[in-house]
């Protein structure tokens, strides 16, 4: 429990110190259309399903909020609530798995401060949602209870539905489950009875039809679902995210970026260990299958080009669970083995603290940090905060001109209250017209009609990429009075 409350104190000082990601601030625009009333739409082209909004705005809601006051503090607290519930999962749902209950008391405090986690447990992304619920899927089919059966497979297909509507890499991630649970069945011929895939199916399809179709008022999502797979497979090979196969291995710190050391090694050390271990006559088939399963998907995302960091969450809990069951055979040898078991314990949980403390405090915006993307600076927040004193000091909206291909994420979120204010994947027309432009320098020099501006202020958007803002001098000057002219 001890543990459960530092994790959670630690990953909640972290909520709102730094700016939105670009695909945070997409979600929560998201979100905030939910919460606005006006509805969201699943986008087969570029959109991830839709548990993640739904389940942010019923929180947001829950706790009395509004449209108005949400914000990144409210955003990621979803992603929180799941890091909170993944402790909860974790100590007390693996010991029904068939794990001791030292393993999930050990592992929830090898968790507490563990980096990955740490980080993407304040991040408003679907990994967070995706890995407690597909570790839910594998405890509760690792439940040896056979009483209601039929109300377990039912549950099983229900997670698999609200996996599936977190996001479409699941069919993978739960076939590799599965795969992991058939190679360690205790039983050579065991089949499910047709009532029970019957429960599985149903459950499954309650949350897919709800979620996809926004409660009925989208039917098309429930198409669109499966047209994703159609649309997206060239991700898998031809991406701007698409990395040689060993890049992973940076994100865990073990190939160097150019920074500090990040890797946790006891812990990662700890973890191959677990794994090694389960290969024994003797290990419990809970041990075998989170091997089996955790493995997998490393290898899985190897060999795939895609690669983000956030795509690690889910093994790197599978890695804390092998590290923390390997503690607990140490510690069962003998008096001195629950001693060194203690002392790598201890020593595993402060490595994973320093790191911690290294990618979320000192380096959290960068390019060195392998643990956060293309993460927009702190110093970005500055930009948003520039815009709104201007504006304090105008009786009539700001015209304000945001030029990039990507209209600048997260700019749009932090932008959203502006009136007056144009989006634009190239320079319009007539740029002397707007009160303020940003330019992106992705899109190359900066056109002459902006260098007549007399104040030109630099932003960095993410690792390599500027934003000049140039505003117009009496828009300064009625923030920025100049001086008095000094008499001799």
């Amino acid at each position: 429990m001890l543990a459960i409350f530092a994790g959670t104190a630690w990953r909640a000082a972290h909520l709102d110190d730094r700016p939105l990601h670009a695909d945070e601030a997409v979600q929560a625009w998201q979100t905030h259309q939910l919460l606005s009333g006006e509805g969201y739409r699943y986008d087969p082209f570029d959109r991830h399903g839709p548990t993640l909004y739904y389940g942010a705005a019923a929180l947001h809601r829950l706790r009395g909020g509004s449209a108005t006051d949400f914000d990144d503090r409210s955003a990621r607290r979803f992603s929180l609530a799941i890091g909170i519930a993944t402790f909860v999962l974790i100590g007390w749902g693996s010991r029904t798995a068939g794990f001791p209950m030292a393993t999930g008391a050990l592992a929830v405090s090898l968790l507490a401060f563990e980096t990955l986690s740490s980080v993407y447990h304040t991040y408003f992304v679907q990994e967070a949602t995706l890995a407690f619920l597909l570790w839910g899927f594998i405890f509760l089919a690792l439940n040896g209870s056979n009483q209601r059966p039929l109300i377990k497979a039912l549950f099983m297909g229900g997670i698999m539905g609200l996996a599936q509507a977190s996001k479409e890499i699941t069919p993978i991630y739960i076939g590799l489950a599965i795969g992991a649970l058939f190679l360690t069945r205790k039983e050579s011929k065991w089949r499910p009875t047709l009532n029970q895939l019957i429960a599985v199916g149903l459950g499954f399809i309650v949350p897919y039809l709800v979620l996809y179709s926004s409660f009925g008022a989208h039917p098309a999502g429930i198409v669109d679902g499966v047209k994703h797979y159609f649309l997206q497979i060239g991700r898998l090979s031809e991406s701007p995210h698409s990395y040689p196969w060993w890049h992973h291995l940076k994100t865990l710190g073990i190939l160097k970026t150019g920074g500090p050391n990040w890797g946790q090694y006891i812990l990662l050390a700890l973890a191959l260990a677990g794994g090694a271990s389960a290969l024994r006559s003797e290990a419990k088939r809970a041990h075998r299958v989170t091997a089996i399963f955790t493995f997998a998907l490393l290898v899985f995302h190897s060999v795939v080009s895609y690669k983000t960091p956030w795509l690690l969450l889910t093994p790197m809990l599978g890695l804390v669970i092998l590290a923390a069951e390997f503690l607990v055979l140490v510690g069962r040898r003998s008096q001195a083995g629950l001693y060194i078991a203690g002392v790598l314990a201890l020593l595993a949980i402060s490595q994973s603290y320093a790191k911690s403390s290294l990618a979320l405090d000192r380096y959290p915006g960068d390019v060195r940090n392998p643990y956060f993307y293309e993460q927009a600076p702190r110093s970005l927040s500055k930009l948003p905060e520039r815009i709104a004193l201007l504006q304090s000091k105008q009786t009539e909206p700001l015209k304000v001109a945001v030029i990039s291909p990507e209209h600048a994420w997260p700019l749009p979120w932090y932008l959203r209250s502006e009136k007056a204010i144009g989006f634009f994947a190239e320079a319009p027309e007539a740029l002397s017209k707007w009160d303020v432009v940003i330019w992106d320098d992705q899109l190359g020099e900066v056109p002459p009609e902006l260098e007549e501006f007399p104040i030109a202020e630099f932003y960095g958007l993410r690792p390599n990429v500027m934003l000049y803002t140039f505003v117009q001098g009496p828009i300064w000057e009625a923030a920025f009075p100049p001086l008095p002219a000094h008499s001799p």
